[in-house]
C-alpha cells in the first residue's frame, strides 16, 4: 500500500506514525477486494485514466481508491457470470436421424388410429368437451352459493346488529 500511495505524497512530510495510520485507512477500505483490481486501480490513478471522476491534486481517499477498484471490477464480473452461464449450461445432444423416424413413425400411428388417447379409448368430441365443463361450472357454481349466501347472511345480520347498537348509543 505504501508503494501505491508513494505518488501522491504532497505538501510536509509525514512521521511514520502518521503513515501506519493512513496505511491502515486505505487496507481496511480495501481488504475485502482482489489485490489485482488494487493494483489496476493504482496503475489507474498513477496514469490520470481513472473510470469515477477525480481532482488530480489530491490524492484519492480511501473510499475513492475503494470505489475506483469496484469500477474496475465490474467488466471483470460480467465475464464471470457470462463464464458461470456457459458452464452451468444444459448438455443437449441433438437428435439422431433414427430418433425423428421414431417420432416420425409414432405421430403417423397416431393420427392412423384417427386420434384415440389410448388403445380403446376414443377421443371425446368438441360437443362432449363443452358438456363436461359447463357441468363442472354448474357444480362449482352451486357450492359457491351455498358458501355465499350463509356468508353474506351472516354479514347482513351483523351489520344490522351492528347499526341498531349505534343508534341506541346515539339516542
Amino acid at each position: 500500500m505504501t508503494r501505491i500511495l508513494i505518488g501522491f505524497e504532497q505538501g510536509r512530510g509525514r512521521g511514520d506514525d502518521e503513515n501506519e495510520v493512513l496505511i491502515a485507512e486505505y487496507i481496511e477500505a480495501l481488504k475485502d477486494l482482489p489485490l489485482a483490481g488494487i493494483h489496476a486501480a493504482a496503475g489507474r490513478f498513477r496514469d490520470g485514466t481513472t473510470l469515477l471522476p477525480w481532482v488530480r491534486r489530491w490524492r484519492p481517499s480511501p473510499a475513492e481508491f475503494a470505489a475506483e477498484v469496484r469500477e474496475g471490477l465490474i467488466p471483470l464480473r460480467a465475464k464471470l457470470v457470462h463464464i458461470r452461464q456457459i458452464l452451468g449450461a444444459e448438455v443437449y445432444d441433438p437428435p439422431t436421424d433414427e430418433d425423428r423416424e421414431k417420432v416420425a413413425a409414432a405421430a403417423a400411428s397416431w393420427l392412423n388410429r384417427g386420434g384415440e388417447t389410448g388403445p380403446g379409448r376414443p377421443r371425446p368430441s368438441p360437443e362432449a368437451v363443452a358438456a363436461a365443463r359447463e357441468d363442472v361450472l354448474h357444480e362449482h357454481g352451486a357450492k359457491f352459493r351455498e358458501v355465499a349466501v350463509g356468508s353474506l347472511a351472516q354479514l347482513a345480520a351483523r351489520l344490522d346488529a351492528k347499526a341498531a347498537a349505534q343508534r341506541e348509543q346515539v339516542t
